[in-house]
């Protein structure tokens, strides 16, 4: 599909209020190449403000950009509307600065969205229509991936006059890898779409540089699909019966491979470079199924590791917690599983995003051998659209958690997600020193 927007970020686009001026001292006269240099330092959060203080500070901020000069490391972010702000705004809670950063998003207003992932800079989201768009916070671009009803086992429902009225969801038969003639078809709304067709979604790189593929991890079974950027339609995974029953996914950089772990802990390799999808078995973890969820991850060293997050009820079965979560590294020389308390300093981030590691000598506000996370419990979220979500660090040391960001003004819709905020790295941002 073709890019649906793309402008630059001006001065309407970030609402967080200028710091007070200081009696005596004129800021607007900072000189330029000094200015641009400070802007380099800076988290794009921070980079945001600056451009919005003066028109000074403005020009020297897109000039900033257009250097391609902004941080190669940004820090983390929460990402949640604010009630009170306007629907269109979203709110990036900036576990650096501890601060709040507003950016009003291109239409649909992003109250209305659905977030379903995070990935180099740009926020993933269903509308509801349940069309999937790829929208960048920093730089405004927004991309339209195919629409939902060239998923394999989604058809548009017509009602009894003929008129376009929602979606039928198909069961898909492994064997035949076909639709099941025997299963009556889910009647889902325009809008409850979202919730069925995108679990999870994982980007193989940046989608504004030309060379992307967007995998959907989607009901009923959690089938895999994907497409590029710029198709038309998804194209199912079947290549054969095991094909099906995935928790997560990821895509390694490496050998250009997404990696997904079922339900079990098995994890397959999926290979879509070619006209055919090619999958590899990794791991045959020749376990039953474990009713807890499971991520899956790539250290920094380049080992994966299996993430197994397991729930509980509480506060009257009201609130939906994370009751513990264990780590184990992929062994993929003994074929097993070992548990890991220790993930060499670092902090994970796991949830609706891709998840990501952090160093805890870059971000020192973090904590080190945790696990942060975000609720992404699809149909949890879907029959409890406004309770509670749950966002908490989990200590591997001690087994205990944290919860974070005080609630405040923040809205449980869209569920809250993690997000590192970056310009297009295929056009705008490059490091620095290159």
């Amino acid at each position: 599909m073709e890019q649906v927007s793309s402008s630059s970020v001006t001065g309407e686009l970030l609402e967080q209020e200028a710091p007070p001026s200081t009696p005596g001292l004129d800021w607007s006269q900072l000189p330029a190449d000094l200015l641009i240099r400070i802007l380099g330092t800076l988290d794009i959060p921070d980079i945001f403000s600056s451009g919005v203080v003066c028109r000074s500070w403005h020009a020297s901020y897109l000039e900033a950009r257009r250097l391609g000069i902004c941080s190669n490391n940004p820090g983390p972010c929460l990402v949640f509307s604010s009630s009170d702000r306007d629907p269109s705004v979203a709110t990036l809670h900036s576990l650096t600065t501890r601060k709040d950063y507003y950016v009003t998003m291109p239409d649909p207003p992003f109250r209305t969205r659905y977030i379903v992932g995070s990935s180099h800079g740009w926020l993933i989201t269903a509308d509801e229509r349940s069309n999937l768009l790829l929208v960048n916070p920093a730089t405004q671009a927004q991309i339209a991936m195919p629409p939902p009803e060239t998923i394999a086992n989604v058809k548009i429902r017509c009602n009894g006059e003929g008129m376009l009225d929602g979606y039928d969801l198909f069961t898909m038969d492994m064997s035949s890898r076909d639709f099941d003639d025997e299963a009556e078809p889910i009647d889902l709304s325009w809008e409850e779409g979202r919730f069925y067709f995108y679990m999870r979604v994982v980007l193989s790189a940046d989608p504004s540089s030309g060379n992307c593929t967007v995998m959907i991890l989607h009901l009923l079974h959690n089938l895999l699909s994907f497409a590029r950027v710029g198709a038309t339609h998804w194209t199912w995974i079947n290549v054969n019966e095991l094909c099906w029953n995935y928790h997560d996914v990821l895509y390694n950089d490496d050998d250009r491979l997404f990696y997904a772990i079922r339900g079990n802990g098995d994890v397959h390799a999926i290979n879509t470079n070619g006209p055919s999808p090619i999958l590899r078995v990794v791991l045959d973890a020749k376990n039953s199924l474990i009713n807890c969820a499971k991520y899956i991850v790539l250290s920094e060293s380049g080992d994966l590791l299996q993430v197994w997050r397991y729930y509980h009820y509480v506060n009257n079965n009201k609130e939906r917690r994370t009751r513990e979560l264990v780590v184990y590294k992929v062994d993929l020389v003994e074929h097993k599983l070992v548990e890991l308390k220790d993930i060499e300093g670092h902090a994970l981030f796991i949830g609706f995003n891709s998840s990501f590691f952090l160093r805890v000598e870059d971000f020192p506000m973090l904590t080190p051998n945790s696990v942060y996370c975000t609720d992404d419990t699809v149909h949890y979220i879907y029959h409890s659209r406004f309770g509670f979500r749950e966002v908490s660090a989990f200590h591997l040391e001690n087994s205990s958690f944290t919860d974070l960001v005080p609630i405040g003004s923040r809205l449980n819709w869209p569920p809250p997600a993690w997000f590192r905020p970056s310009y297009s790295e295929g056009t705008l941002c490059h490091n620095s020193e290159d």
